[in-house]
């Protein structure tokens, strides 16, 4: 299929349905004693995307009025110092007019759209699920999505080495390949990086217009296809809406840290257009070691328009350009034998059985990221709606290392570079026959294309360069059920996907090596099957949700993986040296997953208890060995002195808690309790040792916010976690180096300089890791104490 006829088949469609008749939906916005609220926003969500289809402001008089199409809708109504509300209303009923009042205390409510890829209500979620809105993303004053998502249950971040450098997301104790990433509900990764997801790039998605981060915990692959296995992050920029409002932000501080963001949104031509936009540069000058220089410059934007009533054309934008000074790894070569007890594990103590990350002065790299996606969305009829859209990412990784620098560097200055870019279709069409039950089916098309290239820069014989190009087309089908029953506290999803792939002949070009993989015969991943159970049942009586949840899902294998090479360290020739890693013949990681918990509502709706209990069965995983215990050189095809490979499999299992408190106005708690126990069936990296990797046992978050009066808040951050091990090659073999536990405490505060309701301004300072705690998470140096200090305003 080819996607210019997919473009021209949209815009039939579009083109052949008729106009549709407005209905007015009008209300007033009221706080609890009655008097209206002026300047709360109100917006609508259909039965598709992340982005409302109408956003508006109140006046004084607390008075809304928006012209639609007849159906449901998610209504999210919210204002300034007040609780958000979401629910569910029937345009077209009858009703002339409605109240919706804004309480000052209660947990935050916000529409949920990654559980079943539909707006919904946080009572209607049948699955196991965490938010962060807007408000407490900017209260915390995080750079980073990764550093935003620390608090979150059964979600783990690594961050090697502070601002910039390589940091990764695991979910449930699975590998950081089994977490996807969408950014708006569409998915984002890269397919030239090792395990083809986010990971190459996560440490450039930085805050620049959130809306809010939303978390799927468990399998999604049957909504969004390979790495959604343990959980789902998505991204949902500001959808924009209402009055002209956004916010400007500069900022600096220790590590040579400097900031600044501004963003900006609202609606134009009677609201027919919403719009939001936002801007980042970031600039870390010196970094943990003095010499760890990082930058980022990053843009989002997003508009919506209507073309008419009920057809919605929506553009989105996000591209980072970054730049980082990695450190050299963490080793242990060039310590003393005796310093290196003969077991199999190893107390991680630095300077004494490992060496921690140290300078690397001439290593360099350099990314850039865009992902742009247009979408067509309409409802005909209250029991229909489709949607039609179009993504693009492309992707550009250059590194560069000389021979400067600590161990074993190369003799002259090399180079690889990884470029990919993924093009995907969608589209898909909702039925609702009767208002219990609608059915979803769609059809995807993704073209990925990978180009890996590597040169030593060597003279003469010496030279090694080689240029690998792979492409792969799938196809896939997916149906979604939902039942919604017993005025609607019975919630059921039933949903299915099926895969297909084919491999575009790759293309090799050598210069000093040979061309491993010219002669083998080029095969295609096979199909890959998935589907997802989830029911709940709501008690309103109780304020109590059980929910259970179960399905398998898979990750393609990455074409690095299966056609990547590079250069390592041959500790027996003391050269760098070249070797294609790749495995053309390798097979889908495959698992099976389960949870089951309940939501309990308390104190009229002040506080949220959630509890999870989750089990997931990992029945085939992808490998790498870089010890040739495995991938032996003398038989392996490919000639390889390691690689990947199609291992076994394992088990990880746990139970997740959070608790979510708003006793009043100004003050907010948050605390969450993750257990986590993972196994493999096979000791492939350090004989003899079977524990998951990098995985902490016992995970404690708290957040704290409190309003002091009128112009002065303060926020702070608990992340404390176990002790985990992490492999190293010691003493002539692989270790288990335990590393001990991490507590890292931040805080913020933030005064209001001026008086204004209108356009705020406010002076902050923030202090991380504030108890001055030195750790090494997988032997990389973080930051100890840190300060910055800024200004922020926004204006609506």
């Amino acid at each position: 299929m080819r996607l210019h006829v997919f473009h021209l088949l949209v815009l039939s469609l579009a083109g052949h349905l008729a106009a549709q008749s407005l209905t007015t939906f009008q209300g007033t916005v009221q706080d609890s004693t009655g008097a209206p609220v002026e300047g709360a926003f109100v917006s609508f969500y259909s039965n598709a995307g992340t982005a409302p289809v109408a956003a508006l402001r109140t006046g004084s008089s607390g008075r809304f009025a928006a012209s639609l199409p007849e159906g449901r809708y998610v209504l999210q109504a919210r204002a300034q110092g007040f609780r958000q509300v979401i629910q569910v209303v029937e345009v077209g009923t009858g009703r002339p007019d409605t109240t919706i009042v804004l309480d000052v205390d209660g947990v935050r409510q916000s529409v949920f759209v990654t559980a079943e890829a539909s707006p919904q209500t946080i009572d209607e979620i049948s699955k196991s699920t965490s938010l962060l809105d807007r408000t407490e993303i900017l209260e915390r004053n995080e750079y980073s999505i990764a550093e935003s998502l620390r608090t979150m249950p059964g979600i783990q971040i690594r961050n090697l080495g502070g601002p910039g450098q390589q940091t990764t997301l695991r979910a449930r104790g699975l590998r950081s390949d089994a977490a996807a990433v969408l950014i708006d509900g569409f998915r984002f990764r890269d397919t030239a990086t090792t395990q083809g997801d986010a990971s190459s790039f996560f440490q450039a998605l930085n805050i620049v217009n959130p809306g809010r981060i939303e978390v799927l915990h468990g399998s999604g692959s049957s909504l969004y296809g390979t790495n959604a296995v343990g959980g789902v992050v998505n991204v949902v920029t500001d959808p924009g809406g209402g009055s002209l409002h956004g916010d400007a932000q500069v900022e600096g501080g220790a590590l040579g840290l400097l900031r600044g963001r501004t963003s900006v949104g609202g609606s134009a031509l009677q609201n027919r257009l919403l719009y939001s936009g936002g801007l980042l540069h970031l600039n870390v000058m010196s970094g943990v070691d003095g010499n760890d220089r990082a930058r980022s410059n990053g843009a989002q934007g997003f508009m919506r328009y209507a073309l008419r009533p009920s057809l919605f054309a929506t553009v989105r934008y996000w591209g980072s350009d970054d730049f980082v000074q990695p450190n050299a790894s963490p080793t242990a070569s060039g310590l003393p034998a005796a310093n290196i007890p003969n077991t199999t594990i190893v107390n991680a103590i630095p300077n004494v059985t490992f060496l921690p990350s140290r300078d690397d002065p001439d290593n360099r790299r350099a990314s850039r990221f865009h992902s742009a996606a247009f979408s067509l969305q309409q409802a005909p009829s209250a029991r229909l709606n489709w949607q039609a859209s179009y993504h693009r990412i492309t992707t550009d990784r250059t590194f560069q290392n000389g021979p400067a620098g600590p161990g074993f560097q190369p003799l002259t200055s090399n180079s690889s570079g990884f470029k990919g870019s993924i093009d995907t279709a969608d589209a898909r069409i909702t039925v609702r026959p009767t208002p219990w039950y609608a059915l979803t089916a769609g059809y995807e098309f993704e073209r990925e294309s990978f180009l890996n290239s590597d040169d030593n820069r060597e003279f003469g014989p010496s030279r090694v360069a080689t240029r690998t190009t792979v492409g792969q087309d799938a196809h896939a089908g997916y149906v979604q059920n939902q039942f919604m029953l017993l005025d609607r506290r019975l919630q059921i999803s039933v949903s299915g996907r099926s895969q297909t792939f084919r491999l575009r002949r790759p293309q090799f070009v050598t210069t000093g090596v040979a061309n491993n993989y010219d002669t083998v015969l080029q095969k295609a991943p096979p199909r890959a099957l998935t589907g997802d159970v989830a029911l709940s049942y709501f008690l309103p009586s109780a304020g109590l949700k059980l929910r259970a949840h179960g399905g398998n899902s898979y990750r393609a294998p990455a074409l690095y993986e299966r056609y990547g090479s590079g250069f390592y360290y041959d500790t027996f020739s003391n050269a760098v040296v070249f070797s294609p890693y790749g495995d053309p013949r390798l097979a889908p990681d495959r698992y099976n997953s389960f949870d089951a918990g309940v939501d309990q509502y308390l104190f009229r709706d002040k506080v949220r208890v959630s509890g999870t209990y989750f089990y997931t069965r990992m029945v085939q995983l992808i490998a790498f060995d870089g010890a040739a215990s495995v991938v032996n050189p003398a038989t392996d095809p490919f000639l390889r002195f390691g690689g990947y490979f199609n291992g076994s499999g394992g088990i990880s299992r746990g139970v997740e808690l959070e608790t979510q408190v708003q006793p009043r106005r100004g003050t907010m708690l948050r605390g969450s309790y993750t257990h986590t126990n993972v196994d493999n069936d096979r000791d492939l990296q350090v004989r003899g040792f079977f524990t998951g990797f990098t995985v902490p046992a016992h995970t404690f978050t708290f957040t704290a916010n409190q309003q002091l009066g009128r112009r002065t808040s303060f926020n702070f951050d608990l992340y404390r976690a176990s002790e985990y091990f992490n492999p190293l090659s010691a003493a002539g073999r692989a270790r288990a180096y335990r590393y001990p536990g991490i507590t890292k405490a931040d805080f913020v505060i933030s005064r209001q300089l001026n008086r204004s309701e209108n356009r705020p301004l406010f002076l902050y300072v923030k202090v991380d890791n504030f108890l001055n705690q030195e750790y090494f998470e997988n032997g990389f140096r973080s930051p100890r104490a840190t300060w910055i200090t800024g200004l922020r305003m926004s204006f609506q």
